[in-house]
């Protein structure tokens, strides 16, 4: 029996997603979309370590193939206008980055990152901290949605001690703390992938 080719694999996933992009699915397209980048962290675990379950970690975002950042992200920018995306999520991000407001040494529950506001994944309740972001079955799934509010399981996908020491409650980044260290590692991978103009 033949084995089966990992590049034809990746080719029909990114075809599905491409599929579900443009007929506005675009719950079921982001929980692909953090499929495709946690079979890429499998792919990449060594075959002499013990198997694990892949996981999102700043670790393992930073080693994410830049093709396969550039292949989603196309398919993400194409359906949604330029809306959503990795490469409107990072601009996004260096546009905040240069907020006066915002002191990263300074930041705790009541100073988010901007970047968490701009996007709208904050949990904008009177008796809840502003440093909370939302339950991910909270996240708007349309178009009406903030600029680069999508893709977003990639970030939200955490362990459930992982979650907990967040503040959330196994929810991933649910009702937690935002996680800077993951934000930042992503997003300095995506401008690393955008310099190499999406090889490597």
């Amino acid at each position: 029996m033949l084995a089966s080719n990992p590049r034809s694999e990746l080719d029909d996933s990114l075809s599905d997603l491409a599929l579900l992009l443009y007929d506005e699915e675009w719950e079921t397209a982001d929980r692909l979309t953090a499929q495709l980048l946690l079979t890429a962290v499998e792919q990449s675990l060594f075959s002499h370590e013990a198997p694990r379950r892949p996981e999102l970690t700043t670790e393992t975002l930073a080693g994410i193939p830049c093709q396969l950042i550039y292949a989603i992200d196309q398919c993400w920018q194409g359906a949604s206008g330029g809306h959503f995306g990795f490469s409107t999520q990072l601009q996004i991000y260096q546009e905040t980055l240069g907020s006066a407001a915002f002191d990263p040494a300074l930041s705790n529950w009541s100073t988010p990152h901007p970047f968490f506001e701009e996007v709208g994944w904050l949990m904008l309740f009177p008796l809840r901290p502003m440093g909370f972001l939302r339950f991910y079955n909270w996240l708007e799934f349309d178009l009406e949605a903030p600029r680069g509010h999508l893709p977003a399981l990639w970030y939200w996908q955490l362990p459930g001690l992982a979650s907990l020491r967040m503040g959330g409650f196994f929810t991933g980044q649910g009702a937690g703390f935002g996680d800077l260290a993951r934000l930042d590692v992503m997003m300095l991978r995506l401008s690393r992938c955008g310099q190499l103009g999406g090889g490597e």
